[in-house]
């Protein structure tokens, strides 16, 4: 389950925010362990990485 969803920068154009690929933080619905900066709009698989910061 996604439960946060990278903004896109602020400084981007209306076309780039469009082409901006976000990161997410997902949680496991079975066991609740968290996977942090997940790729969001690449579909690409999960990244097991730590969390550096909130």
């Amino acid at each position: 389950m996604v439960i946060r969803v990278e903004e896109p920068p602020k400084n981007l154009s209306e076309i780039e925010k469009l082409t901006y690929n976000r990161v997410c933080d997902v949680e496991c619905a079975n066991c609740g362990e968290i996977y942090y900066s997940q790729p969001y709009d690449t579909g690409q698989r999960l990244n097991i990485v730590k969390k550096i910061q909130d």
